[in-house]
């Protein structure tokens, strides 16, 4: 509604300019009314009525033209131009079916030949009036059109882009069901078979104490591979919404004597929180496999970094691959943080991890994209109209105030013009501080002289508006002086 407004006021700015005008086909004061009555009425309208609003522009706009057109063409093509222009526009943006504009822009064309070749000038006002038309209706119409198909075009390629990716969102949750199927039921059947032979051979009588006791390494070295194969199936099938252990919970489960500093205050984001608890458990298992005994600290900071580190412990016979600190490593990368582990000074082992607020996505969702698409279009439309605005503000209210101040400021009253007498000094002479700046041309002056010419009154929109009083000197002393009639139209 605001831009519909603004475009009003810029366009009603040449029906005033046409009423203050002194050409002799000046708008009257009812005429500028009743324009603009019907400009407001067509651009309210506009949006649900195109066809209706565009009638009523093409008809003020025929209107003025052919009543002024054996008097003063200029000022009826001009003064409703940019209404037209602006609505005709408008109207193709706006009209789904664009059949009935097109029907209200040929009837006009019609019409306004029709009227021209009866009453009104002849072939010239004819052909005037389909030039006029053409440029001011049909063109911009045309533009309106395209305008609106590609909005449709663009809106279309959004709903295509959103329904690709629910489509790719969707192939990868069934993918990623399937695998954890999988994996269950391969995977898991087997392992919890193996975990049962292998208890019911600790079991068996006739073995020895060490053949138990490597049964049982076994037994537990299948149950924990089970109990990994359980995580990774939770995490196929994860939602991101449920609830995830805190740094507190899982420092309890690992059983440690752990030293804890918990900055944090504020809630994590749930793909963050996850991370931070799958680095906090590997660290952990890590120190109670290779560094029991070992004094350790964690601490999670207000923004997200993560340390555990445990002092030097007894060296032991377990042997590491190194593979979960690469999958460490690997995770908090996917998410956009950095990790690092590291032996210390003092025989220790730190791992530390930096993670962000948020997880950094690896593909923008077509409807993040959208949004911020619209919201700097938004923004550009914005700054568009403010420009828009602001020249025409400049232009409307600049323009009549330089031309007032002009003639204002170098007035020389008819008194003064006749207290002027011929071989006085210019010093001696009562005159303006300022000269006009519209000096004509072509004007005869006598020959050596330096002409100085000034506003006979203070009205600069009237029809006497160009009339200047010239005042010549030599030598500093006034030699000539002449009223300079030019009357406009």
């Amino acid at each position: 509604m605001w831009v519909r407004l603004i475009l009003w006021v810029c366009a009603a700015m040449l029906v005033v300019a046409a009423a203050a005008t002194s050409r002799p086909g000046r708008l009257a004061v009812w005429e500028i009314v009743l324009y603009l009555a019907v400009l407001a009425v067509a651009f309210v309208v506009v949006r649900k009525r195109p066809a209706v609003a565009l009638g009523l522009a093409l008809g003020a706009w025929l209107v003025c033209y052919l009543v002024r057109v054996e008097s003063d063409s200029v000022t009826g093509v001009i003064a409703l131009a940019p209404a037209l222009a602006i609505t005709s526009f408008l109207a193709g943006r706006h009209a789904g079916d664009p059949r009935a504009t097109a029907v209200a822009l040929t009837i006009a064309e019609i019409a306004g030949v029709v009227v021209a070749l009866t009453e009104r000038g002849g072939s010239d006002t004819a052909l005037a009036v389909t030039s006029g038309i053409g440029v001011l209706g049909v063109v911009p119409w045309a533009f309106g059109r395209f305008r609106r198909r590609y909005a449709e075009l663009q809106e279309v390629g959004w709903e295509h882009a959103a329904l690709l990716e629910r489509d790719v969102d969707n192939a990868r949750n069934a993918e990623r069901a399937r695998l954890a199927g999988e994996m269950h039921d391969l995977v898991g059947h087997e392992l919890a078979r193996a975990a049962l032979l292998v208890g019911a051979l600790e079991l068996e009588p006739t073995l020895t104490a060490q053949q138990r006791e490597a049964a049982k390494t076994a037994r537990a070295s299948v149950t924990a591979a089970a109990e990994r194969l359980a995580d990774v199936m939770q995490v196929l099938r994860a939602d991101e919404d449920e609830p995830v252990a805190t740094i507190e919970e899982v420092v309890a489960r690992s059983g440690l004597d752990v030293k804890l500093s918990n900055g944090r205050r504020t809630a994590i984001d749930g793909i963050i929180a996850r991370t931070v608890h799958r680095v906090a458990a590997e660290a952990l298992t890590n120190v109670i496999k290779h560094a029991p005994g070992a004094k350790v600290t964690v601490s999670l900071t207000a923004n997200l970094e993560l340390r555990i580190t445990n002092g030097p412990a007894p060296k032991t016979l377990a042997v590491g691959s190194g593979k979960g600190l690469v999958g460490l490593a690997e995770r908090v990368a996917l998410v956009g943080g950095w990790f690092e582990a590291a032996p210390t000074d003092d025989g220790g082992f730190e791992v530390r991890a930096k993670l962000p607020e948020r997880p950094r996505a690896r593909t923008t969702p077509t409807h993040v994209r959208r949004e911020r698409t619209e919201e700097e279009i938004r923004k550009s439309a914005k700054r568009t109209m403010l420009i828009t605005s602001v020249v025409c503000a400049g232009i409307a209210i600049g323009v009549p105030g330089y031309m007032v101040f002009d003639a204002t400021t170098s007035v020389l009253t008819p008194q003064q013009f006749n207290q002027a007498g011929l071989g006085q000094y210019e010093d001696d002479l009562d005159l303006p501080l300022r000269t006009r700046v519209d000096n004509p041309l072509g004007v005869s002056a006598p020959a050596g002289t330096e002409c100085r010419y000034y506003s006979t009154h203070a009205n600069p929109f009237d029809n006497t508006r160009h009339d200047l009083h010239q005042l010549c000197f030599r030598d500093d002393r006034l030699v000539s002086k002449e009223w300079l009639a030019r009357r406009s139209g």
